[in-house]
């Protein structure tokens, strides 16, 4: 009796193995909080984690009907499905070596958070090259002289930062489909006081569109295909993070492909909002010709006839002017050699 005792306490050992639990305060955003935003960071730390692959649950739902109540047969089926499903997880990974999915949500997020918000976001590619703030976000317990630090260095005051808990592809079993899922740790935060504004656990899933054995079959015949199974859940969490801060999401299917597809301008929103927001971050338009301009862009996406200029091939005419000051300058400029401590806007001798 002993003996089977122990054994069942292996086989729930076995079964919760790998339960991730987390002990996160959440802290509920207010509305009133938007009116102190206004340029915003969006970060992850730098440890992306590995992908969990759990799709043997009908497997091992047809081999226990099979096996009976026997315990040690259920237990060594448990075994190999726990076996299995590390196999699958190293292959999986495998395949998606070069994805980090940190970086693949902060890129959603920065998209919606233009098109949905009022906030001005730092480009993603801006942030790379800043070792200062990559050294910062090692550390997962910050103080507020970090947070000032950031927003120091990238001149913000707020900053988002994400925390992918978990991701992966699940099958739940009994004949049921497969699904991407993914859980993110999201936490705004000021940059002056360091104060957590918001905190929560936003999980999102998706269907991957096919049974387990078809799902197994374009994996290894499609290395895009679970690429791109990652990246669409990946874009739900980011809309259900605007969501929660009470940003209207219904201009998203501009992000579509099949949309811009089958639109007059075929704009690709995504690609024109953030080659916008450069120009904005490097100080070649103004956050008010950016503003502008972005909701000029949005309208010409969604097809009205009264966007005014062709918006698509056309900026404000801020933003051409000062292209072709930075032109003009790159030309005389293009053999002097600029102090590492001088700014951009100082090398291309932009007035403030």
């Amino acid at each position: 009796m002993i003996k089977n005792h122990r054994i069942y306490i292996l086989i729930s050992v076995l079964m919760f193995a790998g339960c991730e639990t987390t002990n996160i305060a959440q802290i509920p955003y207010r509305k009133e909080y938007s009116k102190y935003v206004n340029d915003m960071v969006i970060l992850h730390y730098p440890e992306s984690p590995q992908m969990d692959v759990n799709i043997r649950n009908d497997e091992m739902f047809i081999s226990s009907l099979v096996a009976g109540p026997a315990i040690i047969p259920q237990l060594m089926m448990l075994l190999a499905k726990n076996s299995a499903n590390e196999e699958d997880a190293l292959a999986f990974n495998e395949i998606i070596f070069d994805l980090n999915i940190g970086d693949v949500l902060c890129e959603k997020l920065n998209t919606k958070f233009q098109l949905c918000s009022y906030f001005h976001v730092v480009p993603q590619e801006s942030i790379v090259n800043n070792n200062t703030v990559w050294k910062l976000m090692e550390k997962k317990d910050k103080n507020a002289k970090d947070y000032e630090q950031i927003g120091t260095e990238l001149g913000i005051d707020t900053i988002l930062e994400t925390d992918v808990l978990s991701f992966g592809i699940k099958d739940p079993g009994i004949f049921s489909d497969p699904y991407a899922y993914i859980n993110v740790d999201v936490k705004m935060t000021t940059a002056a006081e360091g104060i957590v504004i918001w905190r929560d656990i936003i999980q999102a899933k998706t269907e991957v569109g096919t049974s387990t054995v078809a799902f197994e079959d374009m994996v290894y015949t499609d290395m895009e295909f679970l690429r791109k199974k990652l990246e669409e859940v990946a874009d739900a969490v980011s809309e259900r993070c605007i969501e929660k801060l009470g940003f209207d999401t219904n201009y998203t299917y501009l992000l579509e492909k099949d949309y811009i597809d089958k639109t007059k301008h075929k704009i690709n929103i995504a690609e024109k909002l953030n080659e916008l927001n450069v120009l904005r971050d490097e100080d070649l338009i103004s956050n008010t010709d950016y503003d502008k301009t972005k909701l000029e862009l949005i309208e010409k996406a969604k097809g009205r006839n009264d966007a005014g200029p062709g918006v698509e091939t056309k900026l404000s005419a801020t933003a051409i002017t000062n292209l072709k000051i930075k032109g003009e300058l790159s030309k005389i400029n293009s053999n002097k050699t600029v102090p590492a401590t001088e700014t951009r806007r100082e090398s291309l001798h932009i007035p403030q």
